[in-house]
């Protein structure tokens, strides 16, 4: 009787149990802001990454440029580096080349760090807040550490994405690496895919296509030239900080380096942003959700499983005023699921451009309502996140972008 029983509660569980696939187990712990991943989805110490970069020619840190998260984590790296018996020199490609002069008197104690965002232009420049960036140069100058400017400067790319590279003047090809090396084919599909989806491009016009292209196989050849020249100069590893689409996958700067400097060895390190983990694209990671200070008074992260977290409301902002609250869930935005930054980039160009008011959808804890925060002032290209597309699967790599957007 006892056996009749298992075998009908057994029958009727059966009828409500479902079957589960599991999808594959890609990373084996929950990271927590600035965690080290293995490509195998394993935890790493930062012990452990300096090991990896042991006896490395060069290594490459990949950032999203305005992610506090991304600076605090190369901060890390370079200060562990700085401390072992083989420092590195320093690569940025937030400076143009034009500007080594004034590295080169920071390196002496010429120029202080109070007047380098300055001295280098930065505002005008790179545009990207000089604070972000100052703890880098503060260790640089603590190690003594060397540090160059490894890119073209962008007055000349803007002009070669404006007129083509047949209108620079002699004086201007001077800025230009000695040779450019073009795109693999895996980079060229993925830059067309990325031009095609870039709302401030004309997917229609090849020539802007071209040029599109053409300048970021200068700003990776040029970076890689200046990054063998400064292994060269100083005879130190040589760690290069650069957008993570400069970075990722070895296509940008990691390939051009292996063509000129054969047999150099080479430790890639990326961020990730939570969701899908692809091996592929570093040696290592460091888990950084996308963040973003937005001008509304909030700051937001990516959670990487659909929606933004309200991290931070800064008092009588906007955002405070609208209603936001730090944990609240941004699930959409005037009709646009809010899965990546660059989507709620897309929502306020779209109730910009229709002169509407910008409607949240949030979650907080198990309420559903939503927020109007106004009408806005203007969405601009150089105002979105950089680092971030409208795609269904990923986010567009950091400062994959055209010269007028840097």
């Amino acid at each position: 009787m006892a056996i009749l029983l298992f075998v009908a509660l057994t029958m009727a569980l059966g009828g409500c149990v479902k079957n589960v696939v599991h999808p594959p187990l890609e990373v084996t712990f929950l990271p927590q802001k600035g965690d080290f991943v293995s490509k195998y989805g394993e935890r790493l110490t930062l012990a452990e990454i300096i090991e990896m970069a042991r006896d490395k020619d060069y290594i490459l840190i990949g950032e999203g440029h305005k992610n506090l998260y991304d600076h605090n984590v190369q901060q890390r790296i370079v200060t562990a580096l700085a401390a072992t018996d083989s420092p590195p020199a320093v690569g940025l490609e937030m400076v143009a080349v034009d500007m080594q002069p004034v590295l080169r008197d920071f390196g002496k104690g010429q120029v202080q760090i109070e007047a380098l965002e300055e001295e280098l232009q930065w505002s005008a420049r790179w545009g990207y807040p000089f604070s972000l960036f100052r703890g880098l140069f503060e260790i640089a100058q603590r190690n003594s550490l060397p540090v160059a400017g490894l890119n073209t400067p962008t007055t000349v790319t803007k002009k070669i994405t404006k007129d083509g590279i047949e209108s620079l003047s002699d004086e201007e090809r001077e800025f230009l690496p000695t040779e450019i090396v073009p795109p693999s084919n895996a980079q060229t599909a993925f830059l067309d895919m990325i031009y095609s989806q870039h709302p401030g491009l004309d997917a229609g016009n090849a020539t802007q296509r071209e040029r599109f292209a053409l300048v970021q196989s200068i700003w990776d050849s040029k970076m890689a030239e200046e990054a063998v020249r400064l292994r060269k100069e100083y005879d130190w590893p040589v760690l290069v900080i650069a957008g993570n689409g400069h970075v990722e996958n070895g296509w940008g700067i990691a390939r051009r380096i292996q063509r000129f400097d054969p047999g150099a060895t080479i430790l890639t390190l990326v961020p990730w942003r939570g969701g899908d983990f692809n091996d592929d694209e570093g040696d290592a990671f460091f888990y950084c959700p996308e963040t973003y200070e937005s001008k509304m008074g909030a700051s937001l992260t990516a959670t990487g499983f659909g929606g933004l977290l309200v991290e931070g409301v800064k008092r009588s902002s906007r955002a405070e005023k609208a209603g936001l609250r730090p944990g609240d869930l941004l699930v959409e935005a005037s009709g646009i699921q809010l899965d990546y930054l660059f989507s709620l980039h897309m929502a306020g160009a779209k109730v910009y451009k229709a002169g509407e008011e910008l409607i949240f959808t949030v979650q907080r804890g198990s309420e559903i309502f939503t927020v109007n925060v106004g009408k806005l002032g203007g969405v601009k290209p150089k105002d979105h996140p950089k680092g971030t597309a409208a795609m269904p699967a990923k986010a567009m790599p950091d400062n994959i972008t055209p010269d007028s957007e840097k």
